[in-house]
């Protein structure tokens, strides 16, 4: 049988494809030393069964999963938060001070998933989500530390994309696990000189202001590596940073001009996609208006447009 580890990053760091939406989407990353285990973002239920089978591969039982670390409640990074904490018993899931009643008490989170997706796209992509016990779950401070063998994670708030978003800090690797706080770049997004990435904007609670200084704070954090949950390990620095920062200014600039108008936003965003596409030599980001591009067309539309009318364009 093929390995479920899709990436052995080394110094006790796996990569697990959840198979979310036909693979190369969201990464679920494993942090090893010892006999114990930490899980970072769950995607969604359909995930349990790759995360398990790399578990069994690392000789990992159930109950050496120490901590299950979410950068969000988003569902395809927290889907399977429930059924992961059923899973694995002995896990302390990590989630932000303002996420975590949002894991306990399902409704809220599902119904502004549906708001975005509808009802049956949503149940299609997270079939029932269970509720996490509130007595399984911890909301860490900014710079609060946890204990995995003899691994350090340090946690660090970082809003932006949302106002419960935390990265966390593999100290002994150097790893930084950065959610969606600094941009997402897809299997797929790769050209002659590497990977290329993609600013995401979804909504409800996009802060252009915030996300700015939180990518500035992960610029600090990372060694030149970070491990976006979509999706692997991606190089920062020099044209992605760049392009990253760019992509902000231009969205916020295409929000203003549209005057919140989502048609005209999503027009403004699949010329940049392209203009992107030109500056990273990233012939996909033009060309592939599938699966890749499309969702983040779309989401950071509906996002920039909600936050255009929440903020009267002032950023």
């Amino acid at each position: 049988m093929e390995t479920a580890i899709t990436c052995d990053y080394q110094n006790g760091v796996y990569c697990v494809d959840s198979g979310y939406e036909g693979g190369g989407v969201v990464s679920v990353y494993l942090l090893r030393d010892g006999n114990e285990t930490a899980i970072v973002d769950t995607c969604s239920n359909a995930a349990l069964e790759p995360v398990k089978r790399a578990l069994s591969e690392l000789g990992v039982n159930d109950r050496e999963v120490k901590y299950i670390f979410l950068t969000h409640v988003h569902l395809d990074h927290a889907g399977g938060a429930g059924l992961f904490a059923r899973e694995f018993p002995e896990a302390t899931l990590v989630v932000h001070k303002r996420g975590g009643s949002h894991l306990v008490n399902t409704s809220r989170l599902l119904a502004s998933v549906a708001s975005v997706y509808g009802e049956s796209v949503t149940k299609r992509l997270y079939g029932d989500i269970l509720p996490v016990p509130a007595d399984r779950i911890t909301m860490p401070r900014d710079g609060d530390e946890f204990r995995v063998g003899s691994k350090t994670v340090v946690c660090f708030d970082t809003p932006g994309h949302a106002r419960h978003h935390l990265v966390y800090k593999d100290i002994p690797s150097g790893a930084v696990f950065t959610g969606d706080a600094y941009g997402m770049s897809y299997a797929e997004l790769v050209g002659p000189e590497g990977r290329c990435a993609i600013l995401t904007t979804s909504p409800v609670q996009f802060d252009p202001s915030a996300m700015r200084a939180s990518m500035r704070r992960i610029d600090g954090l990372a060694r030149g590596d970070i491990y976006p949950t979509h999706f692997g390990r991606l190089s920062t620095g020099g044209g992605v940073s760049d392009s990253l920062y760019r992509q902000l200014d231009l969205y916020i600039e295409a929000a203003e001009r549209a005057e919140g108008d989502i048609a005209s936003i999503r027009t403004r965003l699949r010329e940049l996609f392209k203009e992107e596409a030109s500056r990273q030599n990233c012939p996909c980001l033009a060309s592939n208006f599938g699966r890749v591009t499309v969702t983040a067309l779309e989401l950071n539309a509906q996002g920039l447009a909600l936050w255009y009318k929440k903020n009267r364009g002032k950023s």
